[in-house]
């Protein structure tokens, strides 16, 4: 039984002792791979470039990111374009930047007009630069339209310089559909204010939004003529045919004086068959021929339920002259332009003896505010008169 014994462990101790050389040489072969300089530098690589792929990846998240929260409390055009610019300038550059919108027959420039350049010709949603030329992004769903970002003569930024293709195009991408979303915020907006300051019934401004108008201009100083109109005989007119057919005078009137005045003038129904027309850097004799003008296109309106007139009174700002006292005056011209006979325009200020100045300080009632409201009518409000058939 001993002999059996020691005969066993010297078959294991042997056996162990064949396999020593094989275990060991396996040790050998893994320190081996291991401290190769080669495969450890070739390792290396690889993990340092999947590691800067990452970091790209993230950064580019990250950016587009902070541009949604740079721009989601933007609601006006002006700014619009300024943060879509610097929202941009993080990607790609260029010599100038349109922010477009296709209404009546042609495109209009958002935020300060366009550069002039061609305009974009939407047949995808983005259209990436190509050796120095645009940048497209097409904003169409933002608008009932067509709408677009065109970024002129652009190169991209380091932060997508040598990434491929694709990979700038997605950044566009996820871009276009931030810039679409901040587009439609500000249109819808934009809806909303002048649902807010228009009349629903003739299309002008409402009156609260004329009076701050004329009290801007007046309180900075600007040169501004008045003129308030009101329709002869309307009463008559929802009499004879009913309040049906003195809203469509309403309409028409309003129509008619909106539709000759440049852009920058503002036409407001104060009320009732009365309209407050405002002409900013405009002289006596200038306020007079507009008025003259407005008269004559109401009297010649084509389809009207009755033969319609308006009476005009007209007033320039004076140095020093408050929004109400500018208004009063043109109130009492306007009566004037009543008893006289109607159908006529009469201007409290002469053409020439009255020259149109700046205000050098504004003039506040003693509430301490501009006081915009309705004088008394009464003939010797006014300054000097002069009728216009």
């Amino acid at each position: 039984m001993t002999l059996a014994i020691i005969i066993l462990v010297a078959g294991l101790a042997a056996a162990i002792w064949a396999l020593r050389p094989v275990v060991h040489g396996r040790a050998e072969d893994t320190r081996m791979v291991v401290a190769d300089p080669a495969l450890l530098a070739a390792r290396r690589v690889r993990l340092r470039d999947e590691q800067i792929r990452l970091e790209g990846d993230l950064d580019l998240q990250r950016g587009v990111f902070e541009v949604s929260s740079e721009l989601v409390g933007c609601v006006d055009e002006a700014d619009l374009k300024g943060r879509l610019s610097s929202a941009l300038s993080r990607y790609w550059r260029g010599t100038a930047l349109d922010l477009l919108v296709w209404e009546r027959g042609a495109w209009r420039g958002l935020g300060g007009g366009s550069s002039g350049g061609q305009p974009p010709a939407l047949g995808a949603p983005v259209v990436l630069p190509e050796e120095g030329g645009d940048l497209v992004l097409d904003l169409s769903p933002a608008v009932d339209g067509q709408a677009a970002l065109v970024l002129r003569q652009a190169h991209g930024q380091p932060s997508i310089a040598g990434l491929p293709a694709s990979v700038r195009r997605g950044v566009a991408e996820l871009l276009r559909g931030q810039f679409a979303l901040s587009l439609r915020r500000v249109s819808l907006f934009r809806s909303l204010q002048e649902l807010a300051r228009s009349d629903p019934l003739t299309g002008a401004w409402r009156r609260w939004y004329g009076e701050a108008r004329l009290a801007e201009l007046a309180e900075g100083g600007a040169p501004v003529a008045v003129c308030i109109a009101d329709i002869d005989h309307f009463k008559l007119v929802n009499d004879t045919h009913g309040h049906g057919g003195g809203d469509q005078v309403l309409a028409a009137v309003a129509r008619a004086l909106a539709g000759h005045v440049r852009s920058e003038d503002l036409v407001a129904r104060l009320g009732g068959e009365e309209f407050l027309i405002l002409l900013p850097a405009t002289p006596p004799a200038g306020a007079l021929q507009v008025a003259e003008r407005l008269r004559q296109a109401v009297a010649d309106l084509p389809g009207k339920p009755a033969k319609v007139t308006i009476s005009i009174g007209v007033a320039c700002c004076h140095r020093d002259e408050s929004a109400g006292e500018l208004v009063a005056r043109a109130d009492a011209a306007l009566y004037r332009a009543k008893q006289e006979g109607r159908n006529r325009v009469v201007c409290a200020d002469g053409p020439d003896d009255l020259p149109l100045v700046r205000l050098e300080q504004v003039r506040r009632d003693p509430g301490g505010t501009t006081g915009f409201h309705k004088a008394q009518r009464s003939p010797s409000s006014s300054h000097t008169l002069r009728a216009h058939s």
